[in-house]
């Protein structure tokens, strides 16, 4: 009897874990599909091109004020990165090879959407990116439920891990040009990226050049 209540619980317990592995890989597997919705492989840049417009999505400035997040990120190149300053994976990665691609360019713009607000103050923004002398851009949203809601009208499927609290995103990349339309997308941008930015920047001016010639 002993024997078969040992199998019997041995059983479930293998049971519970696939089930756990398997939620994990189909979430997995999602933040990877997600965003070929809207976007389509392109150039040796590395960036998926697109060119829809940016979600209806207001922003609140404090003292009762908002302001349109198209109207925020018009007027200026941009590129959007959704993470937080906490991340144990690819956040930090990411940016500090964004840091380098903003420094080597004056008309981009980064912009860090913080997936975790509560804890991502303005103060310990500052001190992340007080080394950076390009142009940045914070967007601090009042819970994780919104910037969660953000991410995804971009394109980016997050979510928060149920043992932890960590935040579970894509590693990627989002062009918004000075228009206030999503351009592009660079996935896995930490694994992938080659270091070297002359590859995204040529391709930026690129479709500039192009759009101004047409017009």
């Amino acid at each position: 009897m002993l024997f078969v209540f040992s199998n019997i619980r041995r059983y479930l317990h293998t049971f519970c874990w696939m089930q756990t592995d398997t939620w994990k890989l189909a979430i997995g597997g999602l933040t990877v599909i997600f965003p070929l919705i809207y976007f389509l492989p392109s150039s040796s840049s590395g960036m998926m091109e697109a060119d829809r417009s940016l979600p209806e999505f207001w922003l609140n400035e404090g003292d009762g004020k908002t302001t349109d997040l198209r109207k925020t990120l018009s007027g200026k190149e941009n590129l959007v990165y959704f993470g937080y300053l906490s991340c144990k994976t690819v956040c930090h990665g990411s940016l500090k090879k964004l840091k380098n691609l903003i420094s080597a360019k004056s008309n981009l713009r980064l912009v860090f959407v913080s997936l975790d607000p509560e804890f991502d103050t303005e103060e310990r923004f500052e001190k992340y990116f007080s080394d950076l002398k390009a142009e940045t851009k914070f967007i601090r949203l009042e819970s994780r439920g919104r910037a969660f809601l953000l991410a995804r009208l971009f394109g980016s499927m997050v979510f928060s891990s149920d043992t932890n609290g960590d935040i579970e995103h894509p590693d990627s990349v989002f062009w918004v040009n000075s228009q206030g339309r999503i351009k592009g997308l660079i996935s896995e941008f930490d694994k992938h990226w080659d270091q070297n930015p002359n590859e995204l920047i040529k391709f930026i001016s690129n479709e500039k050049e192009q759009k101004s010639q047409i017009n």
